[in-house]
């Protein structure tokens, strides 16, 4: 067995590199800058007890039977603990109207002769596009119609409308508004069996979708949502224990202000509130490269991106919800600054609340100008809740440095940072996300848990 293993950042993926780590290292530590491990995987509590999530964070299955068990547990623990959300349903406010059976905007709600332009320039874009940029890759898929009145309303929605929208990167589609629906339902079926069309229209019918699956012999993951009414955070507590019965340390409040090199191996850590050194056999890095190239006293190319405020309003009704299949929900309509509904009560059956969370992003100048009577009068006017519902208790959260706005400068100095840490320290495991290289959790997860048996296999 190995010595020591330091895993920096204690969200979903470090909690899980340190369970992993301890099965092979003696002494393992885990270092987390905030006051609690769990990242954006957290939950708030308002003042009837009612708990909500900082963000859309629904769990699903990796595939790897090992990683599963560790992250959700076994078969019995699953039931015990978990919601199993064999099919995660989605939907998307569009035109003034909702669509719960696609979260992809429907084209055939513009005005009918937008709608006929967008699909004369969509059927003859029949090229895929290498752009790395998102504006001239929807123009040269979708059309320069489609981009006009879906995609760049959208990217205003979500990345400012001061944002100079010719440089955002295709990481600007993270979301999957990309991908849109047009022509008839059977149309379209017929068209995404090209693949240039596959690639950016959407199924309109269940059957469709699941024709699709039996084709290619693929099936859709399986989603977890805690049966407790501590939302989330159960997750998180969950593997926080786990972690910490294994044997790992949890340093919480932590800043490391240095960390020591010998034969482009790190060999200690220094942190601000600990006198003594941590020795170092294996670095677990899920923190932005730039931090451990300062701590090290390599270069930095400097990346000041400009980040997104998140402010997420929970609410609390007296009245069921009137949507209880979904859910989540995108909200594509230019009508509203709203992104994304969570209703808990759909994912949890348990709850005893009919409860909800409205995401909204912004600059953090803008947040006094998002206020409660704005939201509701949204909701009410997307027909979530009852005209008479009234709201019992809320909370509005605003979560600041969210994500960067994903510029063309912004990436490249990211992967130049990620590649110096990488050819200069032998002994590192950056975390995909944090290096850019991945953005689903689970792609995250996969990727961190492949990295570490390969490098102890190797070691």
């Amino acid at each position: 067995m190995k010595n020591h293993a330091v895993v920096v950042g204690g969200g979903i993926c470090g909690l899980m590199a340190a369970l992993l780590l301890k099965r092979s290292f003696s002494d393992v530590t885990l270092i987390e800058q905030s006051a609690e491990v769990g990242g954006l995987f957290r939950s708030v509590k308002d003042e009837l007890g009612a708990y909500y999530d900082m963000g859309s964070h629904i769990p699903n299955e990796t595939g790897i039977a090992e990683l599963d068990e560790m992250l959700f547990g076994s078969n019995k623990e699953q039931l015990c603990t978990w919601n199993v959300i064999e099919k995660l349903k989605s939907g998307n406010y569009f035109g003034g109207e909702w669509d719960l059976n696609s979260p992809f905007a429907d084209s055939k709600k513009l005005d009918k002769q937008v709608y006929q332009q967008g699909c004369a320039e969509l059927i003859q874009s029949t090229a895929f596009s290498d752009s790395s940029l998102i504006l001239p890759f929807c123009k040269e898929t979708l059309g320069d119609t489609f981009t006009e009145h879906i995609v760049i309303p959208i990217l205003q929605k979500l990345y400012g409308r001061h944002t100079d929208l010719s440089s955002l990167t295709m990481g600007a589609g993270l979301f999957g508004f990309t991908r849109i629906l047009a022509f008839d339902a059977e149309v379209a079926d017929v068209l995404k069996q090209l693949p240039v069309f596959d690639a950016k229209l959407g199924y309109q019918t269940l059957a469709h979708f699941e024709a699709r699956q039996a084709r290619d012999c693929s099936s859709t993951p399986r989603y977890y949502y805690p049966k407790t009414d501590n939302g989330i955070q159960t997750w998180v507590s969950m593997l926080a224990e786990k972690v910490t019965d294994a044997g790992v340390n949890i340093l919480c409040e932590s800043k490391i202000t240095s960390l020591e090199m010998e034969n482009k191996k790190v060999k200690k850590v220094y942190l601000a509130n600990v006198t003594e050194a941590l020795p170092c056999d294996l670095l677990f890095w899920s923190a932005p490269p730039f931090i451990a190239l300062q701590a090290l006293g390599l270069p930095v190319v400097q990346n000041r991106p400009e980040l997104r405020t998140a402010i997420v309003f929970h609410f609390n009704f007296d009245k069921p919800l009137n949507n209880q299949e979904s859910h989540y929900l995108w909200v594509w309509d230019k009508g509203t600054d709203i992104f994304r509904l969570t209703l808990y009560p759909n994912l949890n059956p348990n709850s005893q609340f009919n409860t909800l969370s409205a995401e909204i992003l912004c600059k953090p100048d803008e947040v006094d100008e998002y206020t409660l009577d704005l939201v509701l009068s949204d909701l009410r006017e997307m027909k979530m809740i009852p005209e008479n519902a009234n709201c019992i208790s809320h909370i509005k959260q605003v979560i600041h440095n969210t994500f960067p706005v994903p510029t063309q400068s912004f990436e490249k100095n990211n992967e130049l940072n990620y590649q110096t840490l990488e050819s200069n320290v032998d002994n590192v495991i950056i975390s995909g996300r944090s290096g850019g290289k991945q953005w689903r959790q689970a792609d995250v997860l996969i990727a961190a848990y492949n990295e570490i048996l390969d490098y102890i296999s190797v070691g």
